[in-house]
């Protein structure tokens, strides 16, 4: 799209969803069930694979892979902004957040609410809010699920 630019995303700054309300136990469980589980069974593989290397080089990328998903869910937006109505974007977006997997959930003039729907996740974690305004469409959502947006419009 030659005629639309994108800003950088920039991080909110507030907790993600799961960390910051108790009453998420659906959506952080399986992440808490991967780390129990599965991280000392990553460095146990890793371990006998070469038993010679120091066990810190082994746990501590083993942990902040585990812990990436905290980043990566965190909060943040970018803007896409065009010399024309910011309307005539709206089908594109449409397009790329259906190819992610999100459904539009409420719309109206001034904004657009996009949801994934994962059994796991409540109606408003992971959601995808887009501000239209007249030249600039504004979204807010997960980090992660905003790069891939922008990579897949920018195609």
């Amino acid at each position: 799209m030659k005629s639309v630019t994108f800003s950088e995303i920039v991080r909110i700054r507030e907790r993600p969803g799961f960390l910051r309300r108790l009453s998420t136990w659906r959506q952080s469980l399986p992440w808490a069930l991967t780390l129990l589980a599965g991280l000392p069974v990553l460095v146990l593989v890793l371990h006998l694979i070469d038993p010679g290397t120091p066990l810190p080089y082994i746990v501590l990328p083993a942990l902040a892979g585990g812990l990436m998903p905290v980043w990566m869910l965190g909060p943040g937006r970018f803007e896409m902004r065009t010399r024309f109505d910011a309307h005539y974007m709206i089908g594109t977006l449409d397009e790329a957040m259906a190819a992610l997997g999100y459904r539009k959930s409420v719309s109206d003039n001034a904004s657009i609410r996009y949801h994934r729907p994962r059994p796991w996740l409540r109606a408003q974690e992971g959601a995808i809010t887009v501000a239209v305004r007249p030249h600039a469409l504004e979204v807010i959502g997960p980090v992660g699920s905003l790069r891939l947006l922008q990579h897949r419009i920018a195609r």
